[in-house]
C-alpha cells in the first residue's frame, strides 16, 4: 500500500482526495505549520519524506503558505520513487517555479479528471521504475560472472561462537514464552508481552509486531520496540504489495539483505521500502490455515550479530504458536460476549426464566422471576428448587420427571394472589437434563380479559334489553287489544276461544322470555357430577320425542325403526355413531341436556319435511383447541348432523347471537344458551352449514369441566348466605337444592 502525504486546511481537499485515490493508498493528512516559515517546512518534510511515497500540496487552500512549502519541498532530498503533486490555482502556477518532474493539477478539476491524471501520472513512473531496473538486470547479465573455484574452503563456526545456541538461556526464554501463551490475558496484552519476551531470546534493536485487521485486508502494529511513533501509527501491510504480499505468496521467512539489490530477479521495492520505514532485517508470518494473520518482523541483535537460520526456525514456530493462543483468546472472547449478552437478555427480558437442573438445582433465576415468585435472595443459583413457591415448583418438576412440554399453565400464588402463567420445557445440554420455564405474569391480562367481558356483557346486554321489550311489547299488544275487545264481543263463543289461546301462548312467550333473561343475568351454576355421555344423548333424544310427539310437529325414529301407520307428521330418522373412548365425563347433567335438547330441536325444526339426523362422537385432538393442547382428562367431539335447509353464509356468523332466527317460531336464544353452557364447562361450539344441504353442529366438551371466570363470582353468591338463590332454569326452579348441592360438594372436596 502506497503513503500519500497531504498538505491541507481544507476538510473538502480531503474528502476528495480520499475518493479519488481509494482503500490502496493510505492518506497522512497534515495542516501547515502555525505561523508557517521555511525553516517549520524544512522540519515538518525531514520528519515525514522517509515514511511517504508521494506528497500533495494543496496549494490553493494554503493560499501565501505554498511559497515557503514549495521552496522546501523543491531544496529536499527525494527519492526517486517518491512523487509530488500540487494542487494550485492558475495564479500560483505563474507565481511559484516548481520542479518539471512535479504533477500539477489544477484546482478547478472535477472528481473524474483529478483520478484520470493522478492514475496517469503513478503509472508513469511505475513504469519509468520497471523499465529502469529491466535494463539494469539486463546489462548486469551481459557482464561475465567469473568462475567459483572447485573446492571452496569449507567455512566452520567454533563451539561457543554468537552464532551457536545458549541452551540455558534458550531454556528459560521458552519457558517464559510457554507461561505467556497459556496464561489468560486479552488479546493486546498477550502480543505485547509475547513481543517483549522474543526481543529478549533475539537481542534485537527494533520488532514490531503487525496483527491483521478485521475489518479489512491491511495488517496495523499493535505491539513494538524502538520504533518511532510516526512509522508504527501511520504504515499499514497490505497483502496486495510489500511484506504481506510477498509472506501471503511464499509462505516463507524473509530477509531484508534478499530485497536489497535492486538488480535482482526476485527484488521487489515495495518489500525494501517497508524494510528501509521499519528499520528492520526480518519479517516472520504468523498463519492460521492458510490465511496470514500477522507479520513480526525485527532488526539484528544489538551486538551486531546476525540472527540464525535456527533461531528463526524457533521463532516461527513460537509465531505459530501465537496465533492458536490468539485463536483461543479470540474464542474465549467470543464465549464471554455471548454469555455477557446472554446474561443482559435475561436481566432485562419481561418474563421470568428460571433454569433448573435435573436434580432440582437451580442453575439461573433472573431479576424478573425473582419478583414474580417473590423470591428475597438475590443470587438464587445453587440453591433447591424448594427455593420458589411450591406451585411453580411442581410444574417445573413435572416436566423435568416426565419430559412433556408444558405450555402456560396457570397457577396463582398463595400469598399475593397474583395468577401466573408457567411454560416449562425439558432439554439436555452438555450431557444433563435442563428444563427452562418462562413465567408470565397474568395479572394485566386477567384484569384486560375481564374489562373485554364486562363490556362484551354491556353490549350483550344492551341488545338483550333492546329485543326483550321488543318482544314483551308485541306480546303485550295482541293482550291489550283483545282485552279491549272483550267487553264488546264476549258473548261470541269464536271470539272468547281466540282470546283464551291468544292469552295463553303470549303469556308463556313472556315467561320463557323472563326466564331466559335470568339465565343471562347472572354467573351460571353448575352441579358437577360424572355421566355417561351416550346415556346423557340417549335420555335426550326421548325427551324431544316425546315433546315433538306430544304437539305434533314430528316424528323421530332410530334407523331401522318402522313409522307407525297413518302418520300425518314428518319423519325424522336418526342415527347414532358412538365412537369416542372416554366414556364417562365430569359435567352438569341438567345444564348439558338443556344444551342437546336445543340442538335436536333446532335441527329437527329445520326439516319441516323430514329428513335425517346423524349424532356421532369421538375422542377429541389437540387440533380442536386453539393452543394445540388437550386438557387435562382428555375431551370428547360431538357432532349433530341434519339435511336441513341450511344456513346463509351471511347469517351463519351470527347464529349464535341472541334473537337471531331464521324460522318463525322460537325467539332466537337457543344457540346462545348452548354455547354459554360449553363455554362455562370449558367447550366450545362450532356450526358449519350449507344453505340447502345441511347443518352440522359440533360440541368440544372436556372431560373434567375446565376453570372458569365465572368461579370466582360463583364462589362469592356461595358465600353470601343471606341472599336467596334465583331460578336460573327454563323449565326447572329447584335451583336452590342444585346451589345448595354444589356448597355441599365444594366443603367435601376441601375436607
Amino acid at each position: 500500500m502506497k503513503t500519500a502525504l497531504l498538505l491541507t486546511n481544507s476538510a473538502g481537499t480531503q474528502r476528495l482526495l480520499t475518493e479519488v485515490l481509494g482503500e490502496k493508498t493510505n492518506l497522512v493528512l497534515l495542516p501547515a505549520p502555525v505561523d508557517p516559515t521555511r525553516e517549520k517546512f524544512d522540519a515538518l518534510f525531514t520528519t515525514w519524506l522517509r515514511l511517504v511515497d508521494a506528497v500533495i500540496l494543496d496549494a490553493a487552500a494554503l493560499g501565501e503558505t505554498t511559497r515557503w512549502a514549495v521552496e522546501s519541498l523543491s531544496g529536499a532530498q527525494l527519492q526517486e520513487r517518491q512523487a509530488v503533486v500540487v494542487r494550485a490555482t492558475a495564479t500560483q502556477r505563474t507565481l511559484y517555479p516548481m520542479p518539471a518532474n512535479w504533477l500539477i493539477v489544477s484546482d478547478t478539476d472535477t472528481t473524474e479528471q483529478l483520478r484520470q491524471s493522478l492514475g496517469t501520472f503513478f503509472e508513469l513512473r511505475d513504469a519509468q521504475a520497471k523499465l529502469k531496473r529491466a535494463d539494469a538486470v539486463i546489462a548486469r547479465q551481459r557482464v561475465a560472472v567469473p568462475a567459483r573455484p572447485a573446492a571452496a574452503p569449507q567455512v566452520h563456526t567454533a563451539p561457543g561462537s554468537a552464532a551457536s545456541f545458549d541452551s540455558y538461556r534458550y531454556r528459560d526464554a521458552l519457558k517464559n514464552i510457554s507461561r505467556v501463551l497459556g496464561e489468560r490475558h486479552d488479546e493486546r496484552t498477550l502480543v505485547t508481552e509475547f513481543a517483549r519476551l522474543v526481543r529478549e531470546l533475539l537481542g534485537a534493536g527494533k520488532l514490531a509486531v503487525f496483527q491483521r485487521s478485521e475489518e479489512s485486508d491491511q495488517f496495523v502494529a499493535t505491539a513494538n520496540a524502538g520504533l518511532p511513533p510516526e512509522v508504527t501509527g501511520h504504515l499499514r501491510l497490505t497483502l496486495d504489495a510489500g511484506i504481506g504480499h510477498y509472506l501471503t505468496s511464499t509462505a516463507t521467512i524473509v530477509r531484508r539483505i534478499r530485497q536489497s539489490d535492486p538488480y535482482a530477479l526476485d527484488y521487489d521495492p515495495e518489500v525494501a521500502r517497508e524494510f528501509e520505514l521499519l528499520g528492520t532485517e526480518t519479517a516472520v508470518p504468523m498463519f492460521d490455515g492458510d490465511r496470514l494473520l500477522g507479520v513480526l518482523t525485527f532488526s539484528a541483535r544489538l551486538t551486531g550479530e546476525p540472527v540464525t537460520n535456527e533461531e528463526l526456525e524457533l521463532v516461527y514456530h513460537l509465531m505459530t504458536q501465537l496465533a492458536q493462543a490468539l485463536r483461543n483468546v479470540r474464542l474465549q472472547e467470543q464465549v464471554a460476549a455471548q454469555q455477557r449478552l446472554l446474561s443482559e437478555v435475561l436481566a432485562n427480558v419481561q418474563s421470568g426464566v428460571l433454569v433448573v437442573a435435573k436434580g432440582g438445582r437451580i442453575l439461573s433465576l433472573n431479576h424478573r422471576a425473582r419478583t414474580l415468585l417473590e423470591v428475597e435472595t438475590k443470587d438464587s443459583a445453587g440453591q433447591e428448587l424448594s427455593a420458589v413457591p411450591s406451585r411453580v415448583a411442581d410444574v417445573v418438576f413435572e416436566s423435568l420427571e416426565t419430559g412433556q412440554e408444558i405450555r402456560q399453565r396457570e397457577v396463582v400464588l398463595p400469598r399475593s394472589n397474583r395468577p401466573l402463567s408457567v411454560s416449562v420445557t425439558r432439554f439436555a445440554a452438555n450431557g444433563e437434563l435442563v428444563a427452562v420455564a418462562l413465567i408470565e405474569d397474568l395479572t394485566q391480562v386477567k384484569l384486560q380479559q375481564a374489562q373485554a367481558r364486562e363490556l362484551a356483557d354491556k353490549e350483550f346486554f344492551t341488545r338483550l334489553s333492546a329485543r326483550m321489550s321488543h318482544e314483551m311489547k308485541n306480546a303485550l299488544v295482541s293482550i291489550k287489544i283483545f282485552a279491549q275487545l272483550l267487553p264488546q264481543r264476549y258473548t261470541e263463543k269464536e271470539f272468547r276461544e281466540q282470546f283464551s289461546t291468544t292469552v295463553a301462548n303470549e303469556v308463556n312467550r313472556v315467561d320463557v322470555l323472563v326466564n331466559n333473561l335470568t339465565f343471562f343475568g347472572q354467573p351460571l351454576v353448575l352441579v358437577c357430577e360424572e355421566l355417561v355421555l351416550s346415556d346423557v344423548i340417549d335420555a335426550c333424544l326421548n325427551n324431544v320425542s316425546r315433546e315433538f310427539a306430544r304437539k305434533q310437529v314430528a316424528y323421530l325414529l332410530n334407523v331401522g325403526e318402522k313409522a307407525p301407520d297413518a302418520l300425518n307428521v314428518p319423519v325424522i330418522t336418526v342415527k347414532k355413531n358412538f365412537s369416542h373412548k372416554l366414556a364417562r365425563l365430569e359435567a352438569d347433567k341438567i345444564r348439558l341436556m338443556q344444551a342437546f335438547e336445543h340442538v335436536l330441536r333446532n335441527t329437527v325444526q329445520a326439516m319441516p319435511s323430514g329428513g335425517r339426523v346423524a349424532i356421532s362422537t369421538s375422542d377429541a385432538t389437540p387440533a380442536d383447541f386453539a393452543d394445540g393442547q388437550l386438557p387435562a382428562g382428555g375431551a370428547v367431539r360431538i357432532e349433530w348432523q341434519d339435511t336441513g335447509e341450511g344456513i346463509s353464509l351471511e347469517n351463519l356468523p351470527r347464529v349464535t347471537e341472541p334473537f337471531i332466527t331464521t324460522r318463525n317460531v322460537g325467539v332466537g336464544l337457543g344457540l346462545t344458551i348452548v354455547k354459554k353452557i360449553l363455554e362455562r364447562h370449558g367447550g366450545r361450539l362450532e356450526i358449519d352449514s350449507l344453505l340447502g344441504r345441511g347443518t352440522t353442529v359440533k360440541m368440544i366438551l372436556p372431560v373434567q369441566t375446565q376453570p372458569h371466570p365465572d368461579d370466582a363470582l360463583v364462589a362469592a353468591a356461595a358465600k353470601n348466605a343471606g341472599s336467596p338463590p334465583v331460578s336460573t332454569g327454563e323449565e326447572h326452579d329447584e335451583e336452590g337444592d342444585r346451589l345448595l348441592q354444589a356448597r355441599e360438594k365444594q366443603r367435601r372436596r376441601r375436607s
